[in-house]
């Protein structure tokens, strides 16, 4: 990855379904997000009563944690949460999964939607399981330091 290629990242962040989300003021907590690049966004699914919701009420910052080999990406991401109201995202963002957690559906009085819009992410982009373990071994046998790939910070323009 080169320096700033925003890409990458988003393209690797949408192979990978969930995180943990740590909103100032509370625990972390999984929570599964659907990544939209064109809207500088992850946006995430919660409760009216959660602390989630509370958080992004108050747009508190937050930082979203995630760790994939098969996206071959590990990154914590900081960023800023609020709370939307617009039903065509919330459209664009609903699963049947989400179906399990609110029985009402898109219309259950519960459904907050949060976006989570990042400022900063260190990331790690590695070259895949297979890649590393070649690299491992070839460190071993010639006395060198794996190339697992790379380490790069990302800054993003606040919206």
């Amino acid at each position: 990855m080169n320096s700033g290629n925003k890409a990458i990242f988003w393209k690797r962040l949408s192979e990978i379904r969930a995180g943990m989300l740590i909103p100032d003021g509370a625990d972390p907590r999984p929570m599964a997000h659907a990544v939209r690049s064109e809207d500088n966004a992850l946006w995430f699914l919660t409760d009216k009563a959660s602390d989630v919701a509370e958080a992004a009420d108050r747009r508190a910052n937050a930082r979203h944690v995630v760790s994939s080999p098969d996206a071959k990406l590990y990154a914590t991401i900081d960023g800023q949460l609020s709370v939307e109201t617009s039903r065509d995202k919330l459209d664009d963002i609903w699963t049947p999964m989400a179906t399990a957690w609110f029985e009402g559906g898109r219309d259950d009085d519960r459904v907050c939607l949060v976006a989570f819009r990042p400022t900063r992410a260190e990331i790690w982009a590695t070259k895949g399981t297979t890649q590393s373990l070649y690299q491992f071994a070839m460190a071993h046998l010639t006395a060198g330091s794996p190339d697992l790939g790379e380490h790069e910070i990302l800054e993003f323009q606040a919206s």
